[in-house]
């Protein structure tokens, strides 16, 4: 009882003082406030708030914790901040499905409570999610419904963080002047309020904004001002992003050295705050960086760490769909919960007016108190029978649904490994024709130099021998032939390449796929000028011709381009 005096003591003085608690304090109180209850739960939601933009980890860390206890104590307010903060965590991250979906929980929780503040809150930061999915008019309608009720509010400092994330919507769909538009919009709300969080934001966008349009001296400007406020407010989300910038503006400007210093130290910055986004787009520049720099072999090893972070944002990425069926279905859920807990309370409500009302009419006498007491019994027996009943049918109901999406994901695993088992086998029958194409066609072209070597030293008679079997060797080679059984073994592993290839650069001849063909499994000069039944200077040229159709420039590479367009296939 003495700690929850103290805690509430705390509280209200910080009240007084209109202040926002520091982490410190916040963790002096918790190491003497140790009772897992409601009060705990706040200590611990108000610290991982405080490290929100600081280190999103642990403040996911330090809300499972409150988000427990809550549960524990039947706290809605406790778990409503709990699950928001989770959200806004996984958000920093990149950790997108998790966070929409207890972003979404967070939503109805907080509609329960009518807490219309942070109703609007968790809208902003549900529209952050489907900002980073590129769901443009999803995010766009949160972030309007959350700047709307913010303005009503008259809440200056959440109008311009939505602001700036409106701007940088705008931004991502290429809406430059709309873009600019909000970030001055928020940059000067966060100057009346003195909100540096804010200013930085915006100062940081700004900076984006002109290193993206090439006003590369501003873009310096601008990033540099908002790195010094984020200094001092230890916003280690937003230093990451802006050394990143700092990276490409000077790789930009073609001062390499200063760009993989900035690049190295957004790195470090992002591993501490654990985004995968963000380490992914890094090693991509550095990939880039080193690669213009000459130094192929760190190119290489850049690019590995590339495809490992993206080939783990991918995984993720094909949940999505199934993460978002199954937020529908908790959200039906949570609104079927919500109505029985209402009518709970209605039909609470009712018999402690009936049991008021009666015991007012106790005065009357026994008989009557004793009639009006076992119709009250009875009353309370049919609906305790009656929600027990419910309860049990909406639980069977529960382990269905959730037996059935069990059943579904594991048939959807099952079919992608197939997939995987098919296309694997299809690549390796690809690879054994073509080795067996290749093969067969050098071992005719040994025999005809054999046959030519022999001439030189035999009379007519065998000469003339010779030259008939030279010619049934080169009639053997059948280059067409063998072209349209690699060209349907081809296609087999890789669906729609030629029509696709076709599609897009329609004055392609037969010999231009054939050599496209070849470039996408990464032939070299003479084993595609074999396939191809011409000599490797021949390929050379052909490669050149190749090069210009294509509209590719000295610096592309032509192998990694055409490999690439598996992409634009899928």
């Amino acid at each position: 009882m003495t700690k929850y005096l103290i805690t509430l003591l705390f509280f209200l003085h910080l009240t007084e003082l209109n202040a926002q608690p520091t982490s410190d304090s916040l963790k002096n109180v918790l190491r003497t406030y140790q009772t897992r209850d409601s009060v705990r739960a706040d200590l611990l939601n108000q610290l991982s708030y405080n490290n929100w933009i600081v280190d999103p980890v642990k403040a996911e860390a330090l809300s499972r914790e409150a988000l427990q206890i809550a549960k524990d104590q039947s706290y809605l307010k406790g778990m409503a901040m709990a699950n928001r903060s989770i959200g806004v965590a996984n958000w920093a991250q990149g950790n997108y499905e998790e966070g929409l979906d207890v972003l979404l929980t967070a939503l109805s929780q907080y509609q329960l409570l009518k807490d219309t503040l942070n109703i609007a809150n968790v809208k902003m930061n549900t529209g952050l999610i489907y900002h980073e999915q590129n769901s443009f008019d999803e995010a766009l309608r949160y972030y309007e419904e959350a700047l709307s009720t913010f303005q009503q509010l008259n809440r200056p400092k959440r109008s311009a963080n939505t602001l700036n994330h409106i701007g940088e919507l705008y931004q991502k769909q290429g809406l430059i002047d709309l873009a600019k538009s909000k970030f001055n919009e928020a940059f000067s709300i966060s100057v009346a309020e003195d909100y540096r969080y804010g200013k930085s934001t915006a100062l940081s966008n700004l900076g984006m904004l002109f290193q993206l349009s090439g006003h590369l001296d501003s873009a310096l400007i601008y990033t540099n001002r908002a790195i010094v406020i984020q200094n001092q407010t230890n916003d280690l989300n937003g230093k990451a992003s802006n050394l990143y910038n700092l990276g490409i503006i000077y790789m930009k400007k073609g001062d390499y050295q200063l760009a993989d210093l900035y690049l190295q130290k957004s790195l470090k910055e992002a591993e501490l705050i654990s985004s995968k986004k963000l380490k992914r787009d890094i090693y991509l520049k550095l990939k880039q960086l080193a690669k213009d720099r000459g130094n192929y072999q760190q190119a290489l090893e850049y690019a590995e760490l590339y495809n490992i972070v993206k080939d783990s944002l991918f995984n993720a990425e094909k949940l999505r769909e199934f993460v978002r069926l199954e937020n529908r279905y908790e959200l039906e859920k949570n609104a079927q919960e919500l109505k029985l807990k209402e009518q709970e309370v209605s039909l609470l409500k009712r018999d402690s007016q009936i049991s008021a009302l009666w015991r007012n009419l106790l005065i009357v006498g026994i008989l009557a108190v004793i009639i009006i007491s076992y119709f009250i019994y009875s009353r309370q027996r049919i609906n305790i029978k009656r929600k027990k009943e419910l309860f049990e049918k909406n639980e069977e109901i529960y382990r269905a649904n959730e037996a059935l999406s069990q059943a579904e994901l594991e048939n959807a695993r099952l079919k992608e490994i197939e997939l995987n088992q098919k296309i694997e086998f299809k690549n390796k029958e690809l690879t054994s024709y073509t080795l067996n194409f290749i093969q067969k066609n050098e071992l005719m072209e040994e025999v005809k130099s054999s046959i030519d070597e022999l001439k030189k030293t035999q009379d007519q008679e065998t000469i003339r021998k010779l030259n008939a079997l030279k010619k049934t060797v080169s009639s053997s080679v059948h280059i067409d032939k063998d072209w349209q059984d690699f060209k349907r073994q081809f296609e087999e592993v890789h669906s729609n390449f030629f029509s696709v290839l076709k599609g897009k650069y329609p004055d392609l001849t037969n010999n231009e796929l054939k050599l496209c063909a070849l470039l996408k499994l990464n032939m070299n000069l003479k084993e595609a000028a074999t396939v191809m039944g011409i000599s490797p200077e021949s390929v050379k040229t052909a490669r050149y011709r190749l090069r210009k159709k294509l509209g590719l420039g000295r610096e592309d590479n032509l192998v990694e381009y055409v490999i690439s367009l598996e992409d634009d296939i899928a």
